[in-house]
Formats: C-alpha cells, structure tokens, sequence
C-alpha cells in the first residue's frame, strides 16, 4: 500500500479497484489497495475519508464494514438482500442512499452511499468505469475549499455527478422528440409510432430511477430533523440531503416534461391519422356524390322502352339528344363542384402552411431552441459569465 497526492499515481483500470481518498488538515490523499480491511487500516490517519469499491460483491464488501461502522444487521439486509431500487434509509450513525446512475458507456448501474460520521464508502458491483470522474477531478485541484469540506459536502458532490449523467439522455430524448413532432406536423408515419412508444417507455424507465428516490429523500429528511436538535452533526447530512432532493426533483419534473411531450406526440399522431382519413373520407364522399347524377342520368337515358309510345322519352328520337346527355352530366358535375369549393369542401383550408407561413408573433420552430426546458429546469447549473463575456 502507498500513499501520494492525488496527481502522482494514475487510476487503475483492474476488474476490480478499491481507493481510498483521504483528508487530512492540510491536503487529500489518494491510496490504492487490494483489500477491504487495507482500506479500513488505512482511515485512521485521516481526518475522514473516502472508500471508492469497484467490482466487489456487495455481500463481501458489508461483510468488511459491517464491524467498523456499527452497522446494524437490518442495515446489512437491506444492502445484501434488499430490492435493488433507488431509496435512502437512515440507520442510527449510518444513512444509506441508492442511486441509479447511467454510464457513459450506455449502461445503468446502482450506487450505494453509506455516510458515516467519519466516512462515506460507495459500491459500485460493476467495473469498468464510473461518473465520478469530474469529482476526481475537482479532487485533484487540491482546492482549499474541497480541502476543509467534509463528508456531507462530499455526498452531495458525487450525488450531484450521477444526477448529472441523466442530462446527455435527456437531452438525446428532447431532440429526438422535437424531431418526431416536426415530421408529424408534415407528414404522420405510421412507423414513428412505434418509435415514440419507445421513447416514452425510456422517459418512464427513467422516472422509476427519480421519483421514488425523491420521495425517500423527503422521508429521510423529516426523521433526521427530529434528531438534528439533539445532535448537531447532523445538520451538515441534512442539508445534504436536501440539496440532493432538489437535484433529483429538477431532473424528475423534466422527465414528466418530456413524459408529457411524448404523449402529446402520440396525441397529435392519432389526430393527424384521424385527420387524414377525414380528408380521404371527404375526397371519397365528393367522387360519390359527383357520380351519383351521372349514374341517374345514365340509368335514366339507358332504359329501352318502346320508342313508339307517346308516353317514351322525346330524347330518344332527338337529333342532339347524345350531346345533350353529355351537357346534362358536365352541368351537373360542375355545379357540384361549385357547391363543394363555396362550402370549403374542396382544396386546402392551411393552405397558407405550403408557404411557411406561421402565426404572427410566435416564432419559428428554427429559433427554437432544442433544450430550452433542460436550460429553463437547470438554469442554477450553468457557469456564470466572466466580467469579459459580459
């Protein structure tokens, strides 16, 4: 086991990887080890500290710090064989938090926080990497504020990073619906259907990640705050918290945003095909309608009836009574068509939208921009201007 500063020793890449970063009064160190019990060893020179476990089971790794932290066996249960679920859970000294993160990579994995007095251990069961590369980072700038934090300080920062890894996903799914409802708008495709179903299936699959971790979070807060008066510790751990279940509700209320608009899109197809087979419906009906006087013309000048009567059709025997016919089914057909272009029935009523003509005073779709609730929702994240760029 070695000890250096953070910048001196590059990260392992090992299926398995176990680091300890640690604070002292004046610096923050980083150790790699092999073992669960080096880490815990390894503690009591620090004023508190940081166990990072990476491909470890969790059974082997509760079995570890079980005894050190006093954890209590209901504690131990509900990380080894609880449901694996976004949550939080307050065990005396000892509040466990689960968070599902979603990795660079594409995939999702599960965190688990244990705060302790004294330590903050995260177990990660998949290797390979992480979201906690930008708090490493920060980390290794050996700033004296990230120096003289403490352990609260430090959950909120790596739970404010898996927060963070929901925002590429959002804002994939926000372009990719804005793209959905401006070709639904031109054209309805039976075969975008299936794909906004699938983006909504994800917004839901994310929401599952959120809502009941903000909810525990609520919970959590109203029981530590009856112990916050008698012990004031735990105030720190509170307020984390509480920054916390504001980072998830941000991201909650924009997934119910995008939940919402992928509904509304499948709302606008359904209008749009209902829509459309009006208009075939219309087009159908009028070809009917236009036919049916010559049907009873035809029907009329096709009955062959003795032309010797008195009482036969004068037409019969007429010299222009062929011709005559023909202008009979041409007037008939006009006036129908006369009829149904002053009804409106006959050509297109948003025939201004060929020419891009939009409402007055609304803008265009283009100066849209794509992101514009994620920019609204997350405004308090985003960098602050310098005196130059002002």
């Amino acid at each position: 086991m070695s000890a250096s500063s953070l910048g001196n020793i590059p990260p392992t890449h090992d299926t398995q990887r176990i680091e300890v970063f640690g604070w002292t009064l004046t610096t923050i160190e980083r150790i790699d080890v092999a073992t669960m019990e080096e880490a815990l060893a390894s503690l009591s020179r620090f004023r508190f500290a940081w166990i990072d476990v990476e491909g470890v089971a969790i059974s082997e790794a509760v079995a570890a710090i079980e005894a050190p932290l006093q954890m209590p066996p209901l504690a131990c249960d509900t990380l080894i064989e609880g449901i694996r679920r976004p949550g939080a859970d307050d065990f005396d000294d000892v509040t466990i938090v689960t968070m599902r993160s979603h990795l660079p990579t594409g995939g999702v994995e599960f965190i688990d926080f244990l705060l302790a007095p004294q330590l903050l251990v995260t177990l990660q069961e998949k290797s390979g990497g992480d979201v906690f590369t930008a708090v490493r980072e920060r980390l290794k700038a050996q700033s004296q504020r990230l120096i003289h934090a403490d352990a609260s300080v430090l959950f909120l920062l790596l739970g404010r990073a898996v927060c963070e890894s929901y925002r590429p996903v959002l804002a994939h799914y926000s372009e990719s619906l804005e793209k959905f409802e401006r070709a639904l708008v031109r054209r309805p495709d039976a075969s975008m259907l299936d794909r906004i179903h699938e983006h909504r299936r994800q917004l839901l699959f994310l929401r599952q990640g959120l809502a009941p971790l903000r909810e525990a979070l609520a919970n959590l807060q109203a029981s530590l705050a009856v112990r916050m008066e008698e012990e004031r510790r735990m105030r720190a751990r509170l307020g984390a918290l509480r920054e916390l279940q504001d980072e998830v509700g941000a991201l909650l209320d924009l997934v119910e945003f995008q939940k919402d608009s992928a509904q509304h899109l499948l709302d606008l197809y359904l209008n749009a095909a209902s829509n459309r087979l009006n208009e075939i419906v219309r087009v159908l009906t009028i070809i009917s309608v236009i036919f049916m006087p010559l049907t009873l013309i035809a029907g009329i000048y096709g009955m062959n009836f003795e032309t010797d009567s008195p009482w036969s059709m004068p037409e019969l025997r007429w010299r222009y009574g062929y011709p005559f016919a023909l202008g009979l089914m041409a007037i008939s057909v006009l006036s129908f068509l006369y009829f149904f272009w002053r009804k409106g029935w006959i050509g297109d009523p948003l025939r201004h939208r060929k020419h891009g003509g939009i409402l007055p005073g609304l803008p265009s779709t283009r100066q849209i921009d794509a992101t514009w609730p994620m920019s609204l929702m997350l405004s308090r994240r985003k960098p602050r201007p310098t005196k130059g760029q002002r």
